[in-house]
């Protein structure tokens, strides 16, 4: 674990209260625990972070590799709450395949940010800030937060209706099926990837998808009946 940081229950606001002491100054949390399961913070949870942060003088920082850009339904997913944070990471979709991170920051905030004291070898290289912009410009241009909002819908809808199924969570098109244990979530991973279904085990039983922002109705169609067909195998 990174030093210098005390962990506490997500989406337990009061969990978080009692971590932090006179010497906390600053909340990080993902706005969906991705690694966890896919587990989106609830609208309490994360405006009450908000709020606490506020009222202690504390930095809110949001992790958004994961969530960022698009992927969430809105273009940050801090945006589905109607909070601001501090500090917002972002890598990933930020450059479409292209090695690239950053983070923004409140006026503020960024004031702490003198020459120098962010920075990395090949930190803004040219080549990966074009491709940033060209991808960030595709992602706006074609409302692909709006097409991941209604596509997670449609895609979660017709998941809950799977053999084993024990709940389907979703943000957008970051999407978490959890079975009933009747098989290793890692053995359905394999079974899709026979089928060409590229989709992520999570621990003992959760299937993490996160497909591509232009997917359609006819995708998830296919998706649901390459999963149905290994669970039921598997299941037999």
């Amino acid at each position: 674990m990174t030093p210098g940081f005390t962990y506490a229950d997500y989406n337990d606001l009061q969990s978080f209260k009692d971590a932090c002491t006179e010497n906390t100054i600053a909340i990080m949390v993902e706005p969906v625990q991705g690694e966890g399961g896919v587990h989106p913070a609830t609208k309490e949870f994360l405006c009450g972070l908000r709020k606490f942060c506020d009222e202690r003088g504390m930095l809110l920082l949001l992790d958004e590799v994961q969530t960022g850009w698009c992927r969430t339904g809105a273009v940050m997913s801090y945006m589905n709450y109607g909070i601001k944070p501090d500090i917002v990471s972002m890598a990933k979709a930020m450059g479409g395949g292209m090695p690239i991170g950053a983070i923004c920051a409140t006026e503020e905030v960024a004031r702490a940010f003198t020459a120098g004291s962010h920075g990395t070898t090949f930190g803004g290289h040219p080549v990966s800030c074009a491709a940033a912009l060209a991808e960030i410009e595709e992602l706006l241009d074609r409302d692909l937060a709006g097409n991941a909002r209604a596509m997670g819908d449609y895609f979660s809808a017709k998941l809950e209706g799977l053999p084993h199924v024990k709940e389907v969570r979703h943000q957008g098109c970051l999407i978490g099926v959890e079975f009933d244990g009747f098989a290793p979530a890692v053995e359905i991973k394999h079974r899709c990837l026979e089928k060409h279904l590229l989709v992520t085990a999570i621990g003992a039983s959760v299937i993490r998808m996160v497909p591509p922002l232009i997917l359609t109705e006819a995708d998830c169609d296919k998706a649901c009946e390459i999963l149905r067909e290994a669970v039921e195998e598997l299941g037999r």
